[in-house]
C-alpha cells in the first residue's frame, strides 16, 4: 500500500513510518525533515497544498499534532496545530479518494475517569484492595471526559472521523494512544503503568490499524499488556487481531 505520515518527524510518526516501511511505500509529512525517512515539508494548514500530496493514497495515518497537553497551552497554538490540520486533513484524504484515515487521538479525552474511583486509586498507584481483573474499564461507548483543551481538539478529531466514516463512507480508526516514552519505557509516576505503549508494541498496533480489514469505523485505546488498566485495551486488541508483547510491569522498580 502507499501510506502518508503526518507528523513523521515525530516521535511516534518515525517508530510507525519505520515499521510500516519494511513492506509499504511511505510518505511523510512534516514541517521539518525527519532523520533518514522520506518526506515533504508542508504546513498542513495550506489546504491548497494536500491534494497533490495525498493523491493515489490507500491510507492517510494522521499524527501531526502540538504534542504538549497541559493547561498551559492554549487556543492560539491547538488551533493551527490540531484543529485546522485535522479538517484538512480528512478533507483532503476524501477528496482524493483515500480509503482509511487513522487518527492519532488520546486517552486524555476520557482523562477525567481518572478522577473517580477506583481509576484514581490506580493512576496514583495505590493499588491496595484492588483486583487488576476486577476493574470495569472506561469504554469508548462512554461519555467522553477530557482533562483539557488539548483532549478537546482531540475530541473534534474523533468526531470527524465518525462524519466521514458514516455519511461520506470513509474507513476511519481513531486511536487513543497512551504513553509512548522516548526512552521506551514508563515514566517515574505511577499512571505511566497504566498507559504505557511500548515503541514495537505502537508499530504493531498502528501496522494492525492499516492493515486489518473489515474496519468501518472504530474508536480504540493503545497501550502494551499491562497489568493495570483503566480502559479497554482488550477491544481494541480483539478489533485488529494484535497481541501486544509489552508490559509496565517489566520495569516495576523490585
Amino acid at each position: 500500500m502507499k501510506i502518508v505520515v503526518t507528523g513523521i518527524a515525530g516521535k511516534i510518526g518515525g517508530i510507525v513510518a519505520r515499521e510500516l516501511r519494511r513492506d509499504h511505500e511511505v510518505v511523510g509529512l512534516d514541517l521539518r525533515a525527519p532523520d533518514g525517512l522520506p518526506a515533504h515539508l508542508v504546513d498542513l494548514c495550506e489546504r491548497e497544498a494536500l491534494p497533490g500530496l495525498f493523491r493515489g493514497a490507500d491510507a492517510v495515518i494522521h499524527l501531526a499534532a502540538e504534542p504538549r497537553h497541559g493547561p498551559e497551552v492554549g487556543w492560539d497554538l491547538l488551533m493551527p496545530r490540531n484543529v485546522v490540520p485535522t479538517a484538512n486533513v480528512f478533507q483532503a484524504a476524501h477528496d482524493c479518494g483515500v480509503r482509511r484515515v487513522v487518527f492519532a487521538s488520546s486517552m486524555h479525552v476520557m482523562g477525567l475517569y481518572e478522577l473517580d474511583e477506583p481509576y484514581r486509586s490506580i493512576a496514583d498507584g495505590r493499588y491496595e484492595g484492588i483486583e487488576p481483573g476486577s476493574v470495569p474499564l472506561v469504554t469508548a461507548e462512554m461519555p467522553p471526559r477530557p482533562d483539557g483543551r488539548y483532549a478537546v481538539t482531540k475530541l473534534f478529531g474523533e468526531s470527524l472521523g465518525r462524519y466521514y466514516a458514516e455519511a461520506e463512507g470513509m474507513e476511519v480508526v481513531s486511536v487513543r494512544i497512551g504513553t509512548v516514552g522516548r526512552d521506551d519505557r514508563p515514566g517515574g509516576e505511577p499512571r505511566s503503568y497504566v498507559s504505557w505503549l511500548s515503541h514495537r508494541d505502537a508499530a504493531g498496533f498502528f501496522r494492525a490499524c492499516v492493515e486489518r480489514p473489515g474496519l468501518r469505523h472504530e474508536v480504540l485505546y493503545a497501550a502494551s499488556a499491562n497489568r493495570w488498566r483503566i480502559y479497554d485495551t482488550p477491544r481494541a486488541w480483539r478489533v485488529l487481531g494484535f497481541a501486544p508483547v509489552d508490559s509496565a510491569e517489566a520495569f516495576r522498580p523490585s
